[in-house]
């Protein structure tokens, strides 16, 4: 039969709700990270902290194993600083794991010219943000935020209800704290994928971003006896939302938490600004 005889029809199946498109681009990324076997290795890596931790809280209350060793329950405190500490070092982790997996994410698109096919569609910018974010959101929570939030469910289980009550403030830090990290993380590493094309260059990027701006911070300070450096030194903004919301505040620190949040919120604008400038330049390319 000729061609021009075929009738053709459009699809007709099953179509993906618009709230929840951008999972499809969430799920096949998430697939095109996790084929790297040692990046898979290094995912699961990450959870050898939160699993360490976990067995300390059981021994820190397991009256048993503490009397063999004529030590009291109670021997380690735990307490805001002591989750404050977990965080900080579940955070260079996920920043480890942002430099390897964020190049990968949109730099591919814009090599091979997938960016103009997928917004020719009913897709928007928002959209492929949005899902091309949820992969390093997905990694990165499921390494901070959910093993801060079960450990704290679990010292819980161990001291009471009234341990719950007093020290409720850690869940909410650990979630404020980690939702900032996570947007910062995933902004700075879309931003990078999105503006450099090499893989290697880009990773590099992500690390340089926050030792640059420590070393810059420093040498400022030095040279002009400010404290204006440490606005350029992201990770002593965390740093300082991190030891306020968990109630361990430093001495003599000069930027109040207030003052480190907008900062970090004003950085995340314009990384989101940087990003949303290349995907329209490639939309109207397209």
């Amino acid at each position: 039969m000729a061609v021009y005889k075929r009738t053709y029809r459009a699809y007709s199946g099953p179509t993906t709700n618009p709230l929840w498109r951008f999972l499809v681009l969430q799920r096949y990324a998430m697939k095109g990270i996790f084929r790297s076997r040692m990046l898979f290795i290094g995912y699961l890596a990450c959870f050898i902290g939160p699993v360490l931790a976990a067995c300390v809280l059981y021994l820190n209350q397991n009256a048993g194993i503490l009397a063999q060793i004529g030590q009291k329950p109670g021997i380690i405190s735990i307490n805001g600083t002591w989750f404050m500490n977990f965080l900080t070092f579940q955070g260079v982790l996920a920043g480890l794991l942002t430099a390897f997996a964020g190049p990968s994410l949109v730099a591919p698109d814009l090599t091979n010219g997938a960016l103009s096919v997928y917004l020719s569609r009913p897709f928007s910018r928002a959209e492929y943000i949005l899902g091309k974010g949820s992969v390093l959101g997905a990694l990165i929570g499921s390494i901070t935020l959910v093993p801060a939030l079960v450990l704290f469910l679990i010292q819980a289980s161990l001291m009471g209800m009234s341990w719950f009550e007093d020290n409720i403030f850690i869940a909410g830090g650990s979630f404020a704290v980690c939702a900032l990290m996570m947007a910062l993380f995933i902004l700075l590493g879309l931003a990078m994928s999105s503006w450099v094309r090499w893989r290697i260059v880009a990773g590099a990027l992500i690390l340089g971003v926050f030792a640059a701006g420590k070393a810059f911070g420093a040498v400022l300070n030095a040279a002009m006896s400010t404290d204006i450096g440490h606005y350029l030194d992201l990770q002593h903004l965390l740093g300082v939302v991190a030891t306020s919301l968990f109630q361990n505040p430093v001495p003599d620190e000069s930027i109040s938490a207030l003052t480190a949040s907008l900062v970090l919120v004003l950085v995340c604008g314009l990384l989101l600004l940087l990003i949303n400038r290349k995907l329209r330049v490639c939309e109207a390319a397209g």
